[in-house]
């Protein structure tokens, strides 16, 4: 077996290089039960507990634009970024409020497909203001890249309240709840003529208002929606 830090050939069984000492199979310790995995795993093989924080690497720090449309939306952080969108919290000097500002990735977009996205959120917006439906602020283009302006969504998508409950798994009452507001939510937007393409727990967020109740993520630009006949 090589060693990975000084490439000296070590014999079949060795845990340790018997020329510098290091380990000969990177291990990442379990922060919860100590168990020792292999540094590739993301959850602990004998407790379940996530080791994603231990192995994954800080990211760089990333530089953000100022402010959009002209200085309308003043950049405060930087949100997360998805395969169609990036997205920034970010303050809306004319109302005086805090948004989400989702800048729609148009890269391999033609005119067409531009067009579409404008479409889309026109129709998307017609939605009115659904109790489990993330509704669209304002939507225009910034120096020729098409954005939606959402509600900021404080309570976090169900993606991560699964990760961070124990054994990753919801109280059965909170997933009933959650499942009937989605249903709420998808039966309305069936009802426009709208169908989400990309139901999953990331995509739905919980709200600070009516005790954590759900919306939906269901906005254009995203992979998530489709409108029909439009």
């Amino acid at each position: 077996m090589k060693c990975p830090y000084c490439q000296t050939e070590n014999r079949e069984g060795a845990e340790f290089c018997g020329e510098c000492g290091k380990p000969l199979v990177a291990q990442n310790t379990c922060p919860q039960c100590g168990h020792e995995n292999p540094s590739t795993f993301k959850f602990c093989d004998k407790c379940g507990h996530a080791l994603v924080a231990t192995t994954l690497k800080e990211p760089p720090a990333r530089a953000l634009p100022s402010s959009f449309v002209k200085g309308r939306y003043k950049v405060k952080s930087f949100l997360g970024e998805g395969g169609t969108k990036k997205v920034y919290l970010a303050h809306d000097s004319m109302l005086d409020r805090d948004v989400a500002f989702a800048l729609i990735k148009t890269e391999g977009f033609d005119d067409a497909g531009k067009a579409r996205i404008t479409r889309e959120a026109q129709a998307l917006g017609k939605l009115g203001d659904h109790p489990n439906i993330v509704g669209i602020f304002d939507m225009g283009a910034d120096k020729g890249q098409p954005y939606v302006v959402l509600p900021v969504m404080p309570g976090g998508d169900v993606q991560t309240l699964i990760e961070k409950a124990p054994e990753h798994r919801l109280p059965i009452e909170q997933a009933i709840r959650i499942a009937k507001d989605v249903c709420s939510a998808l039966e309305y937007a069936h009802s426009k003529g709208i169908i989400h393409r990309d139901l999953k727990p990331g995509n739905i967020w919980l709200g600070a208002f009516r005790h954590g109740s759900l919306r939906l993520v269901l906005h254009a630009g995203s992979s998530s929606g489709r409108i029909a006949d439009v």
